[in-house]
């Protein structure tokens, strides 16, 4: 559980922003912060990907253009049903 002050028009603001929605106010919050925090990891994601950019090793499964059998194996399903 969190807790913290912010000023009063901040505090009515979320409200009324949580009454628009339809929301409970505790919604409004948890969803601020995760989109909050998920754009922060993601800046500081970015920064480390400029830092070391993935290699040409990492990259090799993308030439793989389809995870399928080479052959098709659809004959090779047995309906149990079928037989009796």
């Amino acid at each position: 559980m969190l807790s913290f002050r912010v000023p009063p028009e901040e505090a009515a603001r979320a409200r009324e922003t949580a009454d628009y929605l339809e929301i409970a106010l505790s919604e409004l919050f948890r969803e601020a912060l995760r989109l909050h925090i998920n754009s922060l990891l993601a800046a500081r994601d970015a920064e480390i990907y400029e830092r070391m950019p993935v290699s040409e090793d990492e990259l090799a499964l993308n030439a793989v253009e389809y995870w399928l059998p080479a052959e098709d194996w659809s004959d090779w399903i047995v309906d149990d049903d079928a037989e009796g």
